[in-house]
């Protein structure tokens, strides 16, 4: 919601391209972050090979207002990450994963804000 917070309209013309330009890049910039996070707490728990991060033009990525990430948790057609994905503890491991590297992502980003002065919970 932080990401959303400032509701004013952009100028129309060239100022308004340059900001929703920095605006678009800043959500990449987060979106990378996050990414990155999730990665990194899924990988110490799937039996998989880490496959790492990448950036895909997909819209429901691209035109998101905030930060977004897709996480592709293996492939069912393959022996080792099927029978993971399939299991009870397999399932609960993944979600518990990507839950943590999305908990790290906003306390990392609260913290962010909080040096930065720019209003977050901890700056006030």
């Amino acid at each position: 919601m932080r990401f959303e917070s400032d509701s004013r309209p952009l100028p129309a013309g060239g100022l308004g391209t340059i900001l929703k330009d920095l605006q678009l890049n800043e959500y990449l910039r987060e979106s990378a972050r996050l990414a990155t996070l999730v990665q990194d707490k899924v990988s110490g728990i799937h039996p998989g090979e880490n496959r790492g991060v990448q950036q895909s033009n997909f819209m429901v990525l691209t035109t998101a207002r905030r930060p977004a990430i897709l996480v592709e948790t293996g492939f069912a057609t393959n022996r080792e990450d099927g029978a993971f994905l399939d299991s009870a503890l397999g399932q609960r491991k993944i979600a518990n994963a990507i839950a943590d590297g999305i908990v790290s992502y906003l306390l990392e980003f609260e913290r962010k804000v909080a040096i930065s002065g720019t209003g977050g919970a901890g700056a006030r």
